[in-house]
């Protein structure tokens, strides 16, 4: 299920119509700040934004995992027994298409499977750069339903503590595989940091069946979290252990009086 952190906090279903937003994507069922989209873990996804026509070389996604400014990145150490980021990973995933491709899941050191948090060191701001795979080649002109090309969701996976004690969520943001894909990736792309992936053995785009995974069905999908209680930073102050390294020197002083 799609859903929000809602104003009463709670989580709720995508709303099915669109109400008066002329024909617009219906982002209600999404807690969206300045374009910055809050998810139920640490994560905060800066691009894309939700339902956007994707295609062209690779599809790009942003992520702020500093807990908004809150935590250490590596190099630094980034262990906190109250709150820390452990890993993220990432797939692409169509209930519809029941197909479920791999983005990132810590397996190789080469962007983009490698860990994210050890991607652009010193970066608070991870930039994923997903290759799009064989199967989404196409012109953006074929009849939905006759390829793989299709809504699609990024599922982002989050494995953190908050607060001292751990939980381990799943975010879908929806987008639609639609735009126009080439069949060889522009040498354009060369200039991307960190490196479009992956590749196949002669560089070009990589088999779909290379990085598919099976599909699981909501309900195990659903067991398989453990969110936290409420929404990190809006609904739960974000609590660290006790640094020397910077912040205010001394306690509290005393109202003049």
């Amino acid at each position: 299920m799609l859903g929000q952190w809602g104003n009463n906090h709670k989580i709720v279903a995508r709303q099915d119509g669109n109400g008066n937003n002329n024909g617009q994507p219906d982002t209600s069922a999404f807690n969206i700040v300045n374009g910055r989209i809050f998810t139920p873990g640490l994560g905060i996804i800066l691009a894309p934004q939700p339902f956007t026509p994707m295609g062209g070389d690779f599809l790009h996604v942003a992520i702020d995992v500093s807990g908004d400014g809150k935590l250490q990145v590596p190099p630094k150490d980034i262990s906190d027994p109250l709150t820390q980021v452990f890993n993220f990973t990432m797939f692409l995933t169509s209930n519809e298409l029941l197909k479920n491709f791999t983005i990132s899941n810590i397996t190789t050191t080469t962007p983009p499977l490698a860990d994210i948090m050890n991607q652009e060191p010193g970066q608070t701001v991870k930039h994923i750069n997903f290759e799009w795979p064989d199967c989404l080649v196409g012109d953006g002109k074929e009849d939905i339903g006759t390829t793989a090309r299709g809504e699609y969701n990024i599922s982002i996976h989050q494995n953190f503590r908050l607060n001292g004690s751990d939980f381990y969520s799943v975010f879908n943001l929806p987008i639609s595989v639609t735009n126009s894909i080439s069949q060889f990736p522009s040498a354009r792309q060369l200039l991307t940091k960190p490196a479009p992936g992956p590749l196949s053995a002669n560089g070009g785009r990589m088999s779909c069946n290379m990085i598919s995974n099976p599909m699981m069905n909501l309900t195990a999908l659903v067991r398989s979290v453990n969110n936290p209680p409420g929404q990190p930073f809006q609904d739960i102050p974000i609590e660290t252990a006790p640094r020397d390294d910077g912040g205010q020197v001394g306690g509290p002083g005393v109202a003049n009086g």
